[in-house]
């Protein structure tokens, strides 16, 4: 399988203190996202454009760094250019979505691979499609793939309560790929 999911991996109380993190800094870290094309949606903000020089908590770049370790991928750089520290936050609210895409690749050709934690659901809708099949995925667990060579989005978010979504993750060279169950994928 092109997406490997980690179940509870980080637990209801990690989750809460990342949604209060993510929450308390709307007006500081976010801006508004983008969807097929068009910019300053309301309904989706993201940290991935918007941080510049500001920094994430140390709680927060723990839980990236114990993903890249539990992941074995901390030999490999961080995805950088996006967010802080290689991470990246976005919440989605009523009506937000994320467009069918894929992520760009290092800045030197290296594919992105995204180890992603949903620590907020949404009521209804925000399901997540990674090539074409519904990746189910609840509160707490880790999901990774190669989002710059997999096409990706996700559904209209419904109900009042926002989508919070952490990604982090590391661009792996291709000769890496074998490693992470990724070699059906080409460059």
């Amino acid at each position: 399988m092109d997406v490997k999911i980690y179940k509870n991996f980080l637990s209801a109380d990690e989750c809460c203190t990342l949604n209060d993190h993510a929450l308390s800094n709307i007006g500081n870290w976010f801006g508004d996202g983008i969807t097929n094309g068009t910019t300053h949606i309301k309904t989706r903000i993201t940290t991935r454009l918007y941080m510049g020089e500001k920094k994430y908590t140390q709680e927060i770049v723990e839980v990236g760094k114990r993903i890249r370790t539990f992941l074995g991928i901390d030999q490999f750089p961080i995805i950088d250019g996006h967010g802080s520290a290689g991470v990246v936050c976005s919440i989605t609210y009523q009506h937000g979505d994320v467009y069918k895409h894929k992520d760009p690749k290092s800045n030197d050709g290296l594919p992105t691979y995204r180890c992603n934690v949903l620590t907020q659901a949404n009521e209804e809708g925000a399901d997540l499609y990674v090539d074409g099949k519904k990746i189910d995925v609840g509160v707490g667990d880790l999901h990774c793939y190669m989002v710059s060579e997999l096409e990706h989005y996700v559904t209209e978010a419904k109900g009042s309560t926002p989508r919070i979504m952490w990604m982090f993750g590391a661009h792996i060279p291709r000769e890496h790929w074998g490693v992470y169950g990724l070699s059906r994928l080409h460059a």
